[in-house]
């Protein structure tokens, strides 16, 4: 089994995404692909510098690291990963007193694959995406999701659009919206999203899939599946074969080229960070 993967931030080097893998003595693969969610507070309290969605995404990946094994759930891995990065930061938590809007939030997408690269789980929270891509150029969804927001808040954008604003203005309308959005996320009892106090057990989507040696499985965050649903560059089996013929980094050039020529669109920011990853089970990338 081979990994490739790419991460770009959008238009700075803060980028608020994540790809990781790591192996374990059985030799059980762990592959995730994180999307931090932008703040929407008008500071960060944790790290300035990093910006909290990042800090949250790589300090819960980093406990996930030193809690994970190949015996231990997925679902239960979660957990205690979060109490573990809890306790480690147990005093700059404490000390930032942050309002429950500004808590930051991801989306992940976990792939586990044992020693023989034929059975996979998947576990899931938010709106990154999972294909298969067989021998015969055949892709199938992974993980089917339809996050039910994004509808909302493509038509809150027309809207504001219609009125003539640019994208700052737009976000400062949007902005209670996604504040009160974001307190329902963090305050929900069974939480779609990786959150630093969820109230109760996660709201994951699990999958159990079958693999064949000549399958490539590949997981992104939403900013690179851009090129599907917002630009409209590719449909999905032609995004996966471009990947496995072209590279991650000619898709990922594509991604950014598109978005430096354009203007507008029903998204709140005009680019966003992008992440992909692709595993190759017969241990060949092109």
């Amino acid at each position: 089994m081979l990994i490739d993967s790419l991460s770009t931030a959008a238009s700075t080097n803060k980028n608020e995404d994540l790809v990781t893998s790591f192996r374990h003595q059985d030799g059980t693969l762990d592959m995730l692909v994180f999307d931090g969610a932008s703040s929407v507070s008008d500071h960060h309290y944790l790290d300035i510098d990093l910006g909290d969605p990042a800090w949250f995404v790589q300090q819960f990946a980093a406990a996930l690291k030193q809690v994970a094994t190949s015996v231990l759930s997925q679902a239960d891995s979660m957990q205690l990963a979060l109490q573990v990065l809890r306790e480690q930061h147990s005093a700059p938590l404490q000390v930032a007193a942050m309002p429950c809007y500004a808590w930051p939030i991801a989306a992940l997408t976990w792939l586990r694959v044992d020693a023989n690269g034929e059975d996979a789980n998947i576990y899931a929270l938010g709106d990154c995406k999972s294909f298969l891509l067989d021998a015969h150029a055949k892709v199938s969804d992974l993980d089917p999701y339809d996050n039910p927001q994004e509808g909302l808040l493509k038509s809150a954008i027309h809207t504001l659009q219609q009125e003539g604003l640019d994208e700052q203005a737009r976000w400062a309308r949007l902005l209670p919206m996604l504040r009160e959005r974001r307190v329902s996320q963090n305050m929900h009892p069974q939480p779609s999203v990786l959150c630093l106090y969820p109230q109760g057990r996660f709201a994951a989507r699990e999958h159990r899939i079958k693999l064949a040696q000549s399958d490539r499985v590949l997981i992104m965050t939403d900013g690179f599946y851009r090129l599907v649903d917002s630009y409209y560059l590719y449909d999905t089996a032609g995004l996966m074969q471009a990947c496995a013929t072209r590279g991650l980094l000619a898709l990922m050039q594509e991604l950014r080229e598109h978005e430096a020529g354009k203007s507008g669109g029903m998204t709140v920011k005009k680019a966003d960070d992008a992440t992909v990853a692709m595993l190759c089970l017969a241990g060949m990338v092109n």
